[in-house]
């Protein structure tokens, strides 16, 4: 049985463990939005979604904070003569049943959630890259066209010094 102040710190850092749980599943949930903006080219929605975006990431780092202070505390509390804190596995196992079982299934259903953010993070940024890689070939075809440029260079590429452009007025 766990000390009150043993105990309290372990019901603060499970509370923590399960908050940074939910915003991850609604950052990923913003990712998929996220994606889904950039597809539909929709610039307003693009801005909300990473305004949201901020604030999610900003609660995590916050709860982030937290939680390597918690974990710091309950180090102490099971070995006070610890140089650093442990990590959750081993400070899990330190402790007894049910800490143990539940920080030990938090930490892992948190990791699992970190790594779909993660992919879903890798989809967007390709899907950017893309994005932006067909926005640079229009503008280097608008520049080779306004240059009256025909052909390519010798290395595949528009002659940059006959593509720059600095400023022109195009309609649709």
């Amino acid at each position: 049985m766990l000390d009150p102040t043993t105990l309290n710190l372990v019901t603060s850092l499970q509370a923590t463990l399960r908050e940074q749980l939910d915003l991850h599943a609604q950052l990923l949930e913003l990712l998929k939005r996220k994606r889904d903006t950039l597809q539909a080219n929709d610039n307003q929605a693009m801005t909300g979604v990473c305004v949201l975006e901020h604030e999610k990431l900003s609660k995590i780092a916050d709860l982030e904070k937290q939680r390597l202070k918690l974990v710091a505390d309950l180090t102490l509390k099971v070995d006070p003569r610890a140089q650093s804190p442990l990590k959750m596995a081993d400070l899990a196992e330190q402790l007894g049943e049910p800490a143990r079982g539940n920080l030990l299934v938090l930490r892992q259903q948190l990791l699992e959630g970190m790594q779909a953010v993660q992919q879903e993070t890798h989809v967007v940024r390709r899907a950017t890259e893309a994005l932006s890689r067909h926005m640079h070939g229009i503008v280097q075809t608008l520049g080779a066209l306004s240059a009256g440029i025909a052909t390519y260079g010798s290395r595949g590429s528009l002659p940059q010094s006959n593509t720059a452009v600095s400023t022109f007025s195009a309609t649709a």
